[in-house]
Order: structure tokens, then C-alpha cells, then sequence
């Protein structure tokens, strides 16, 4: 393969063939990088699928000759498919080719160099709070060596970018000395490392190194992976009276509260929903009474969100709009808009029935881990009738994917960046389908910022975490995001973290179980604990959620 000289469409489409081809031999090599232990977002990961994504959005131009419409489909691809921070990050560094090449036919070095660096540009103002020594310091240190490269006399591809990848791996090994964390580890940054294999791969097409690229697959195509759409719930058409709904703010916790809500609420109509978050608890009941319910729910403390429905007179409007549309020759018709819907990116069965329950009416996912990419968020919202949405993320992971899916939305949809389910549940509980999407984002924000979390998870691999010498398979306790306990015995792990927030004064304990091993374990702990801690309220649930064997809810 030639050297090359200037940069059309088909050496753009090589070139970025060759950084995909390195990132997938390299990409465990970068995953082992992560400091937490935990594959529940691994970068190299997360870095592959988003790359992947925007080359399977060329899988139609292999002969394009036309490098602007390679450049942009490239960044759109890439965009929509990006999973976790990294592959927002590595999306927009990669914008800057669009930006650059977007009005000449051939690039030479020069204009290369600015294509870097404007990436560099956009993705520093995409993050809210850029952090140096991750991915972003080294591809503005390899733009400006390749930006001062570019600018010698004989200045060529080969020596631009290999000044760029020069400067990007010396940024790469001082990332420990800028960020504490890494140092404790001893590891450099993961997803500065990925995109160094990126531009490895760069270098080798444009200093014209003969390896092997495998050739795209023709019907390829960015990956659209199913999802829960949670309708509005069905009232049938034999259901009148007064759909009501309203939040319980408990005065007195206690461990039957929920039952004897439950039957008291029973006993004045059907279709009863109670959920409990804290000292919060939401009841959804039809009734003929409602202002029974609503005198009976205040004894359990004050009443708060009230909503109630006339049923029956829906009932008779939908009849009457549907017999309409039907005389019409129709064979639709649509149901009211609301102000206001939810989306939730939540993953395991019990844990999505739980915030179906809240009132969401989408359930993000992309069945495999808690960083669904741009694209998926964007279809899930976009399928919702409401005039404004609320979306929780329930991981820091996933909050940049977030922030971009609503640049691609638009300011009808507002991202509550909840960083735990505990965080997240907490803000669902207080979300109303009658408020604005802003004022729904200011409550559930403050109440998603009261509760304290935790998780319990095998390592997967060995490790150093401040003090904790972690060997692969540990059962690890992470309490508000940091490792507070290793042990080879999930249960005494599970033990010690309860323990210490009980120690702290927590008044109620929430533990979301994974599987049915789990949960019979859990309960058998907490009826060991609830001697010692007997001010506490226990509660354990089946949340069916993946990689973590146990989450926790804690107030």
C-alpha cells in the first residue's frame, strides 16, 4: 500500500478502517484499564460498539467518491451509536472531520491537523466539566503536536500523525499524575489508551504499512435493538368511577405500613397500586369515593401530587370519539397527550416492573448494560406522545449518551443525571405526569440527592483500590460510588455494608436482589440484623438486574 499523500474519500474510508481494525484486537487490553472492577461499562467496550456503529453507517459507500457525504455519515453513525462517556467523547473528537472536510474533495496535512484539533474543540465543550487526564487531554496534546507538525515544510500524513500519536501516548502515561485515582490503581486512563489504538491504527494506513482490514459487510447497519414502550395503563371498558392517585409523605415507618395501606385502600375500590420509596409512598386506586380514600390516606400522614380522573366520563368520550372515527371509516384514534412522561434507563425485571409502577412510560435498554447509545434513547423518547419527557439515567455512565440524545431531541426532553437506581428511585417516586418537565426535574433531583446507595458485585479482575487489595472474584461493597469493603463471602460483604449504614442512623434499607439465591440470602441476613438494628425497616426485593448481585436503597 502507497504512502499517502492527500486524503480523499477512499483514504479517509482506510484510514478509518484501520484505527477500527486496532481498537477490536485492542479493546479487552483497554477494558482491563478501568479502575472499578465491575463490567458493567467497560470502556474498550463502550469505545468498539460507538466506533462500530459509525463505520456500519458507511456500509453502503465503500465507492463514495464524494468525502464530505463519507465524513458526515461517519459522524452521524457515530454520534447516534456512541455507549458511556467515552463514546460520547470519541464521537464528538471525531466531529471534526465532518467540520474540516466538509467543502473539499482531497485533505492534505495541514488541513488534517485542523480536523484534530477541532475535534478536540467540540468535545471539550460537550462535557460540562471536562476533567484532565482522561481522553480529552490526550487528544488535545496529540492535536497540537499534529497542528505543529503539519506546519514544517515537508510536513506529511505519516509525520503529522505520528507526532500526534507521539504526544497523545507521553499525555497518556502522566494521566496518573493528574488524576488521583489512577495513580491509586496503577493504571493509565482507558479511554485515553483506546484512542491511542485508534490513531496506531491511523498511522499505519497513511505511512502505507500493508495489514489486513476486513471488508465491511455490505448489509450492514447501525444496530437498532428492541425496547419496552409502557403504555398508559388500560381501564377496559367496564371500569367507572375516579382513577385516583396521590403520594403518602409517612409520619410514623413502620414495617406493615404498606399493608395496612393497602387494606385500607382495598376496601373502597379495585385496581390498587401501592409503592413504597422511603418515606414516601405512592397509591394509584379506582374508586367510586374518592375523597374516602384521600380522608383514609391521611392517616398515614400528609397527601401530596393529588390526581383524580373521571373514568366514567373518558369512558363515554372514548366511546363516542372511537364510534366517530370508526363512522369515518377509521380505525384509530388517539389518546389524550400528557404534559409530562418518563423515561427510565433500568435494566432487570423487578427493578423495570418497579418504575413502571412510578409512572414511567418507557424503559431504556439495550439488554446488555446500563449504557444504551444515543440512538436507542433517542428512539425510545421519540416514541412518546407526552409534550415534554424526564429522563432518569440511573448511571453516571450514561448521562453524556443522555445529554446528546436531547441535542438530538431538542428541549422537549429534560435528563435528571441520577447516577445509582437507589438515586433513581427516589426521583421517581416524586414524578408527576401533570407537572412541567422542568419542575419535575427540580423535585425529583432533590429527591433522588437524599438517598444513599450502594452495591455488592464479584470483581472482575485483580486490582488496587486505595487501601483495598482486591483479587479477581472478591465480593466488593461500594457505598455512594467508592469501594468500602472486599471479601471472598458475599454474605459478609452484604452484612458489613448494611451494617454501616445502619450505623449511620439509616432509618430505612432497601436491598434489590439479582436473582431468587440472592434474595433468600438477603433475607436471611436482614432477620439476622434486624435484632441488633431494630429501629430499622428492612426491605428486600427481587430486582432481577445484571452484573450487580445486590443494589441498595438507603434513607
Amino acid at each position: 500500500m502507497r504512502r499517502m499523500d492527500l486524503m480523499d474519500s477512499q483514504g479517509f474510508l482506510r484510514m478509518i478502517k484501520g484505527g477500527y481494525e486496532e481498537l477490536k484486537k485492542r479493546k479487552e487490553e483497554v477494558n482491563a484499564l478501568n479502575v472499578f472492577p465491575v463490567p458493567d461499562g467497560d470502556t474498550g467496550t463502550n469505545m468498539f460498539s460507538s466506533y462500530n456503529a459509525g463505520l456500519a453507517q458507511l456500509s453502503s459507500m465503500e465507492d463514495e467518491t464524494d468525502l464530505a457525504k463519507l465524513t458526515a455519515a461517519f459522524s452521524s453513525g457515530l454520534l447516534m451509536g456512541a455507549r458511556g462517556n467515552s463514546g460520547v467523547i470519541l464521537s464528538q473528537l471525531f466531529r471534526g472531520f465532518q467540520v474540516v472536510f466538509s467543502t473539499v474533495p482531497k485533505v492534505d496535512p495541514k488541513l488534517f491537523a485542523n480536523a484534530l484539533k477541532s475535534g478536540v474543540e467540540i468535545a471539550y465543550k460537550a462535557v460540562a466539566r471536562p476533567v484532565e487526564g482522561t481522553i480529552l487531554t490526550v487528544a488535545r496534546e496529540a492535536a497540537h503536536a499534529a497542528e505543529a507538525a503539519a506546519k514544517l515544510k515537508e510536513a506529511t500524513f505519516e509525520s503529522v500523525m505520528r507526532a500526534a500519536l507521539s504526544r497523545g501516548e507521553q499525555a497518556l502515561l502522566h494521566t496518573p499524575e493528574q488524576l488521583p485515582i489512577l495513580r491509586q490503581a496503577g493504571v493509565v486512563d482507558s479511554g485515553g489508551q483506546g484512542l491511542i489504538y485508534i490513531y496506531q491504527g491511523f498511522l499505519r494506513v497513511v505511512s502505507g504499512v500493508e495489514f489486513e482490514i476486513e471488508p465491511m459487510v455490505s448489509d450492514s447497519s447501525p444496530v437498532s435493538l428492541p425496547f419496552t414502550f409502557v403504555s398508559k395503563e388500560d381501564h377496559g371498558e367496564g371500569e367507572y368511577g375516579y382513577c385516583t392517585e396521590f403520594i403518602i409523605r409517612v409520619d410514623q415507618p413502620s414495617d406493615t405500613l404498606e399493608q395496612a395501606i393497602k387494606e385500607a385502600m382495598g376496601e373502597l375500590g379495585d385496581s390498587l397500586l401501592v409503592v413504597r420509596a422511603i418515606d414516601l409512598v405512592k397509591v394509584h386506586v379506582h374508586t367510586l369515593h374518592p375523597g374516602s380514600a384521600l380522608e383514609r390516606a391521611m392517616d398515614f400522614g400528609s397527601l401530596t401530587r393529588i390526581k383524580i380522573d373521571n373514568m366514567t366520563e373518558q369512558n363515554q368520550a372514548l366511546t363516542y370519539v372511537a364510534k366517530k372515527e370508526l363512522d369515518l371509516g377509521e380505525s384509530k384514534y388517539s389518546e389524550p397527550q400528557k404534559r409530562c412522561g418518563l423515561a427510565v434507563i433500568v435494566m432487570g425485571d423487578g427493578l423495570i416492573e418497579i418504575f413502571k409502577s412510578l409512572g414511567a412510560d418507557t424503559i431504556v435498554s439495550d439488554g446488555s448494560t446500563m449504557n444504551p447509545s444515543t440512538e436507542e434513547i433517542v428512539q425510545a423518547v421519540q416514541g412518546l406522545t407526552a409534550s415534554e419527557i424526564v429522563l432518569l439515567t440511573n448511571n453516571g455512565n450514561a448521562v453524556l449518551a443522555a445529554e446528546q440524545a436531547r441535542s438530538v431531541i431538542g428541549e422537549r426532553l429534560l435528563v435528571v443525571p441520577t447516577t445509582t437506581i437507589g438515586a433513581g428511585l427516589g426521583a421517581a417516586i416524586v414524578y408527576s405526569a401533570d407537572l412541567s418537565a422542568k419542575d419535575n426535574a427540580v423535585a425529583m433531583k432533590s429527591a433522588g440527592e437524599k438517598v444513599k446507595t450502594g452495591a455488592i458485585t464479584a470483581s472482575a479482575r485483580k486490582t488496587t483500590m486505595g487501601r483495598h487489595e482486591i483479587g479477581q472474584g472478591d465480593y466488593i461493597g461500594i457505598v455512594n460510588g467508592e469501594i468500602t469493603r472486599v471479601n471472598s463471602s458475599r454474605q459478609t460483604v452484604l452484612s458489613q455494608v448494611v451494617s454501616s449504614f445502619c450505623d449511620e442512623g439509616a432509618e430505612i434499607c432497601t436491598i434489590f436482589a439479582a436473582d431468587v439465591a440472592a434474595l433468600e440470602e438477603a433475607g436471611q441476613i436482614v432477620r439476622g440484623l434486624q435484632d441488633i438494628y431494630a429501629s430499622v425497616e428492612f426491605e428486600v426485593q427481587l430486582g432481577g438486574q445484571p452484573t450487580y448481585d445486590y443494589l441498595l436503597a438507603v434513607e
